[in-house]
């Protein structure tokens, strides 16, 4: 039986280690993915100031600035000093396209490109779909579960890891160094692989199947503003803090053909860290701006609020800077992991 399930191990392990390595890789990159950019285009991230102009008076200075582009979604920004980050198509097309406004002034800080334009967008494509559309969400879907696999067969096979845990046996073979190495950050890190591989593959999974039933998307080609202009947005924030006291709005869905209203999806500001931002929903007529849903997450069903975990869990941000840090260095791990047990396998076979 153990003889079985090490050869199984060592297959689902040839069979992902390449889209494995780029995957963590990535992953572990896109952990201080806000860093990155604040580093790489502070021209474009960065507000002039702290403050933020009432939401209404952005919405008119973003529709006046973008010209044939129109607004489908908004994310506020995270922090003060931060740009916001605008979702546009335009008209006669359905490609959504990104840019970043100052909250501070109302002036557009870059203007649309391609939600894959900016290193860290593509780089967080690449991490799911390896730039192939719904093939690559198939295979990043089947790389999760292979991980899985390879989680818990390699507990299975160390559920005595602490008697040679810490041992590293640099004076002898290169093959049994890299064993140790191998079985040292697979068991270290085997709690945290869990959790990536499960909510990874769940996430593709799930897009697999929205993407299986949705419409063709060239049925959703804009034609013309699918809200009213003068549409109070203030009124809205402030009617789902009342209904949802602490709410605080992280991002604004804009109608369209498919999908029509107002939706201020948060998170309520006293909430536990393993709440997502984006959980509860506050829904509003897009004509008449008469509120017609609420979600409130801590009252919604077992399975959405299970689902709305995954978010902090798989970014690691529930615990702050701590938890990021350690996200980032673990997801680095099969990356090695990748390496040393494909060289192993080298060494085996030439044996």
């Amino acid at each position: 039986m153990r003889r079985t399930l090490w050869k199984w191990h060592g297959y689902f392990g040839l069979a992902a280690a390449l889209p494995l390595f780029l995957i963590a890789l990535t992953g572990s990159l896109l952990v201080f993915k806000a860093e990155i950019d604040g580093l790489l285009m502070p021209e474009v991230v960065q507000a002039a100031a702290p403050e933020r102009l009432p939401l209404n008076q952005l919405v008119r200075q973003a529709q006046g600035a973008l010209g044939d582009h129109e607004i489908l979604g908004w994310q506020p920004a995270e922090a003060p000093g931060q740009a916001d980050r605008i979702y546009v198509a335009k008209m006669g097309t359905y490609d959504w396209q990104k840019a970043f406004i100052d909250p501070s002034n109302g002036q557009l800080l870059s203007p649309p490109v391609s939600t894959i334009h900016y290193l860290t967008d593509w780089l967080l494509e690449f991490h799911y779909t390896f730039l192939a559309g719904p093939v690559g969400i198939a295979v990043g879907a089947l790389v999760s579960l292979l991980f899985l696999a390879l989680g818990v067969t390699g507990v299975i096979l160390h559920r005595h890891f602490w008697k040679t845990f810490f041992t590293l046996r640099w004076g002898k073979s290169l093959r049994l160094f890299l064993s140790d190495l191998h079985k040292m950050l697979g068991i270290s890190g085997a709690p945290i692989f869990l959790v990536l591989g499960f909510t990874g593959a769940w996430w593709n999974i799930d897009h697999l199947l929205h993407e299986a039933l949705e419409p063709d998307h060239s049925e959703f080609k804009l034609t013309h503003r699918y809200y009213r202009s003068d549409l109070d947005f203030d009124a809205m924030l402030s009617e789902a803090r009342q209904a949802l006291p602490g709410f605080e709005a992280t991002y604004i869905r804009f109608p369209d053909k498919s999908f029509p209203g107002i939706h201020l999806f948060g998170h309520q500001v006293q909430a536990s860290s393993l709440r997502s931002l984006y959980g509860s929903i506050a829904s509003f007529d897009d004509q008449s701006g008469q509120r017609t849903g609420l979600l409130d997450v801590t009252e919604a069903g077992v399975i959405y609020q299970f689902e709305d975990t995954f978010k902090p869990l798989h970014y690691g941000t529930f615990g702050g800077l701590v938890t990021r840090v350690l996200w980032c260095i673990v997801g680095f791990f099969p990356c090695l992991m990748a390496l040393s047990g494909y060289l192993m396998w080298r060494k085996r076979v030439k044996r």
